[in-house]
């Protein structure tokens, strides 16, 4: 007989609890990783507070410290993107499927939240170093003109990365998400809550652009959602089957 024709050893099924850990160790990363952006990012170009400054300012710093801003936006792009899937499997788990169309609903917006923050933040990996160094060998007059090409990009990239990926579209994500968890009760109550209170947050971010007023400050809408991923990866991890 051919070993070919020889009966195959079944793989062993992975278990749910260790695809809860293994989902669950996953949360973890992403919530500690998005702290590295500001670690690296403030310690070369003083962000986020530098995101404030003028186009001069930020153009100066810019061309100062060119690896730092390509390795801190480098990790803000990942953790940007890595936030989608793990948004889905929690909905997949949640609703069984993601046939189920809340379950949809979610995968679709944080896809969408992923796009729209990679796109705001490839701004800062391609053209923003071009204009810091253009900026640096330029004469008065022509400096005028980058830093005005500076401030349009940002408005126009600050407002499909911040506006719709950090806010908007993550935040109904999260609300669907976290209405689902409560319904189901998938989730603990407490889980659920930090949730609610995370898109509430991320929701009030786009106020401004509406000619509302500025309640939330963009750290501690972030710093919420990352609390939230941070305690999800914790129920996940030790939850019993």
């Amino acid at each position: 007989m051919s070993t070919s024709t020889l009966p195959q050893a079944p793989h062993p099924p992975v278990s749910a609890p260790i695809r809860g850990r293994l989902l669950g160790g996953f949360f973890i990363a992403e919530a500690l990783l998005s702290f590295a952006p500001v670690v690296v990012l403030g310690a070369a170009i003083g962000w986020p507070a530098s995101l404030d400054a003028p186009a001069a300012q930020q153009l100066s710093a810019v061309a100062a410290a060119p690896e730092g801003v390509r390795l801190g936006y480098m990790l803000y792009l990942i953790y940007s993107i890595a936030v989608a899937p793990l948004l889905i499997v929690l909905a997949a788990r949640t609703w069984g499927s993601l046939a189920h169309p809340a379950a949809a609903a979610v995968a679709a917006f944080a896809a969408l939240s992923a796009l729209a923050r990679a796109i705001g933040i490839l701004r800062w990996l391609t053209v923003m170093p071009v204009l810091a160094q253009a900026h640096a060998s330029a004469d008065p007059a022509s400096r005028a003109g980058i830093e005005l090409v500076f401030d349009a990009i940002t408005t126009w990239g600050g407002g499909i990365g911040e506006i719709l990926g950090v806010s908007l579209f993550m935040a109904v994500a999260m609300a669907v998400l976290v209405v689902g968890g409560w319904r189901t009760r998938a989730w603990p109550r407490p889980l659920a809550a930090l949730g609610g209170l995370a898109a509430l947050a991320l929701a009030l971010l786009s106020l401004p652009v509406a000619g509302g007023p500025d309640l939330m400050p963009v750290a501690v809408a972030v710093s919420l959602l990352s609390a939230w991923m941070l305690a999800t990866g914790v129920v996940l991890m030790l939850r019993r089957p």
